[in-house]
């Protein structure tokens, strides 16, 4: 059976089910006998409600005998319609209750990568992102009787692609007969962490652009305008007209004090848009991203009120200052460089597209399986995401040398 994660439940009629020591197998199984149709609804709101958990299962076993031979009505989406199946009670409440343990650990693991991008969604291979770009005549007066100058209108055209992952996990005999309720628990958390760490790892490296902006630039590459791949991050406006005339990349600008953050919003000013006018990135919209190695001297500049060895003299980037952005650190980063630090507004360069959000598909006991390995349950979460840059001059790398991460 095919549930989508975080999917609101309707209500139905309250059923007395106990929960003093635990799950009421008994009740659990009169209530898919005497209502099937509502069965899977009731479960879903108590286990959204924090009513039902994992931690409510005393024993496996039991609940495995009661409801495995319970037939009961379910609905799963496929391709966008809903469906009605039959679906043993089991694997319906496992299921669920998978899920919700599922996304419990997946939002207690700490990640930055939604801080850089911005979501979207998108059920198509290769998706296109029009950027509208604007002509002008540059007549700054019209005079009386004259027309007034059209506008023109072009696009620019950025693609973004798709990656798509997933794991499984199996419930086996064994683990009902052993009641191994913590075991279970053990890998639902074990997924969560892999599909977190797999989708924080994949935005950092894409933001970071350390394939596509490498030493020897390849695939994947985060920035396609017009579906052709080009590093991200360079030293001069050639190909990428709009960047300022030394790039997007600053060489030898090792972070040390607030010099080096002007060095850095410097080169953000030069940035043009598609009319070749100055850009305007204020830095109070902006995040200082930085691997962990380098987050005690971010937050020493941030955090200092006073420019150092100059007497009285306020700090542009301290808590006083106007310059002062949001620091932003992981010690995933560092996994990329130690001393390589970035500088701008991700979120209007970067998107995290979804084609396929954490969906999650539950088996009950196939006959086969139990006969050649003593399955008895099986879930599955797929996902399909990609990380894109719909424009080059938002954010600025800085290097501690001249050797790209």
């Amino acid at each position: 059976m095919e549930n989508a994660l975080h999917k609101k439940p309707r209500l139905i009629p309250d059923t007395a089910i106990s929960f003093g020591a635990g799950l009421d197998a008994e009740a659990l199984r009169e209530l898919g006998k005497n209502h099937p149709d509502e069965f899977g609804l009731k479960m879903r709101a108590l286990i959204d409600e924090g009513k039902l958990t994992w931690a409510s299962v005393r024993s496996l076993p039991r609940l495995f005998n009661r409801l495995f031979d319970v037939p009961i009505n379910a609905q799963f989406e496929f391709g966008g319609e809903q469906r009605a199946i039959m679906s043993s009670a089991f694997p319906l409440l496992v299921g669920g209750l998978t899920v919700a343990g599922f996304n419990a650990a997946y939002d207690a693991i700490p990640t930055i990568g939604q801080e850089l991008v911005t979501e979207i969604e998108s059920n198509k291979k290769v998706t296109e992102i029009a950027s509208i770009t604007s002509q002008d005549s540059q007549i700054d007066r019209v005079d009386e009787g004259k027309d007034f100058p059209e506008i023109g209108a072009g696009e620019e055209r950025y693609e973004i692609r798709h990656k798509r992952n997933g794991r499984r996990l199996s419930i086996t005999a064994e683990t009902i007969e052993e009641n191994d309720v913590s075991g279970i628990v053990d890998r639902i958390n074990a997924l969560a962490e892999i599909a977190s760490e797999f989708v924080e790892e994949q935005t950092l490296r894409r933001v970071c652009d350390i394939d596509g902006s490498g030493t020897s630039p390849a695939e994947p590459y985060v920035l396609r305008p017009n579906g052709a791949g080009v590093a991200l991050y360079q030293t001069d406006n050639d190909p990428l007209t709009r960047l300022h005339a030394s790039g997007n990349r600053y060489n030898t600008n090792v972070l040390a004090d607030e010099t080096d953050l002007e060095n850095a919003r410097s080169r953000l000013t030069g940035m043009k848009n598609t009319r070749g006018k100055k850009i305007n990135i204020p830095m109070s919209q902006c995040i200082l991203l930085v691997p962990d190695a380098l987050a005690p001297t971010a937050l020493k500049i941030l955090n200092s009120e006073l420019v150092p060895g100059v007497e009285n003299e306020i700090s542009n980037w301290g808590p006083r200052g106007s310059y002062r952005p949001r620091l932003v650190s992981s010690p995933k980063l560092d996994d990329l460089s130690t001393t390589v630090w970035y500088l701008g507004d991700f979120k209007k360069q970067f998107r995290r597209k979804w084609k396929l959000r954490f969906e999650y598909l539950s088996l009950g006991m196939d006959m086969m399986d139990f006969l050649k390995s003593r399955i008895a349950f099986q879930a599955r979460i797929a996902f399909d995401v990609e990380i894109g840059a719909i424009d080059y001059v938002y954010v600025v790398q800085n290097l501690a040398a001249t050797t790209a991460p």
